[in-house]
């Protein structure tokens, strides 16, 4: 068997692009092929910090709408519900959701580094 191995080095713009690099892989590590606006929603609902009640649902479909992930209120809805069938999100109760810490842990910090080791299984 041979095996090559290869180190680099990425600095990218912004938190929210190494958030976003980090998702994409864990996402394809669960067989799930995302559409960028789905990833985009998915980090929104991270950066949010999910949402408690209605009041909060509704806030962060409008935050959505605003940065134009979708074209109406209702797609937003059915990505959620379509990633919260893939456990993507949490959802414990009605108007309750949060990204699942499988895909990207809860983290309070000014820089992140990530560090991943990413091989192939076949």
């Amino acid at each position: 068997m041979n095996i090559k191995a290869f180190t680099d080095k990425v600095l990218l713009p912004d938190r929210r692009d190494v958030l976003r690099v980090h998702l994409y892989f864990k996402l394809i590590q669960h067989g799930i092929k995302p559409f960028e606006n789905d990833i985009n929603i998915m980090l929104e609902l991270y950066i949010f910090g999910g949402y408690r009640n209605s009041e909060e649902q509704g806030k962060f479909i409008d935050i959505c709408m605003e940065k134009k992930f979708k074209k109406s209120r209702q797609s937003v809805r059915n990505t959620l519900s379509k990633y919260v069938g893939m456990h993507v999100f949490r959802k414990p109760r009605n108007k309750v959701l949060f990204l699942s810490e499988e895909f990207i842990p809860k983290v309070n910090c000014d820089k992140l580094v990530l560090q991943h080791v990413i091989s192939h299984a076949k």
